[in-house]
């Protein structure tokens, strides 16, 4: 007699029904621990989806399985606003460049002068180059405008006719030298109101970032 062939709990009309099962609970366990989302499109209706929503008029919510919003996401940004945006965040660049370069500033004048008796010393060395080339432009225009007194004169006596060539390019040329002085003047007296402006600005930031480290 053959023996009988035993099943265990395990067998073939089991073990099918119990993956079955096991599959299933494993897919409603995936399906309940996803996120949704929902927001309103330009009707004011509101939509969700398992997945973002490209026709959101606003703001877009991630909801949790449990109904918490997870996050929020703005709305893509439209040319203008991408426009702004890019001017904003210039302006904003260029407002921390400025802060951080006047900290720079700030500290390197601290570090090159211990008190306002030395901005006023690196004044008078700054000014001295420019008032002595002064000094010189007018000495050298004083000389300058004599010499055309005496050339117009020299041609004052050639009337009623004209000068000669010679003595209108003489006066001519005497001339231009006058204006080339007094252009040099007027620039160098620019410089020395470009140095007075610039002492005069470290000498009040010196005063203020002293006055403000010794209040503290």
């Amino acid at each position: 007699m053959k023996p009988q062939q035993r099943h265990g709990a395990a067998g073939p009309g089991v073990g099918v029904p119990l993956a079955a099962g096991f599959g299933l609970w494993i897919a409603c366990t995936a399906v309940a621990a996803q996120s949704f989302y929902s927001c309103r499109d330009h009707a004011g209706r509101t939509i969700t989806s398992d997945r973002p929503i490209a026709e959101c008029a606003g703001v877009m919510r991630e909801i949790g399985a449990s109904g918490v919003v997870k996050r929020e996401i703005a709305p893509p940004l439209t040319g203008e606003q991408l426009r702004q945006k890019e001017l904003d965040d210039k302006a904003r660049r260029s407002a921390d460049e400025a802060v951080r370069e006047k900290r720079r500033r700030d500290s390197a004048l601290l570090a090159a002068y211990q008190n306002e008796e030395q901005i006023e010393a690196a004044r008078r060395r700054a000014l001295a180059d420019a008032d002595e080339s002064i000094r010189t432009s007018r000495a050298r225009l004083a000389e300058l405008q004599k010499d055309q007194v005496g050339l117009v004169a020299e041609g004052e006596t050639y009337k009623p006719r004209a000068a000669p060539p010679l003595v209108r390019r003489r006066i001519d040329d005497n001339q231009a030298l006058i204006d080339e002085e007094e252009a040099s003047i007027r620039s160098r007296q620019t410089d020395v109101e470009r140095i007075n402006a610039r002492y005069d600005d470290d000498r009040t930031r010196y005063r203020d970032l002293t006055t403000k480290v010794v209040g503290r």
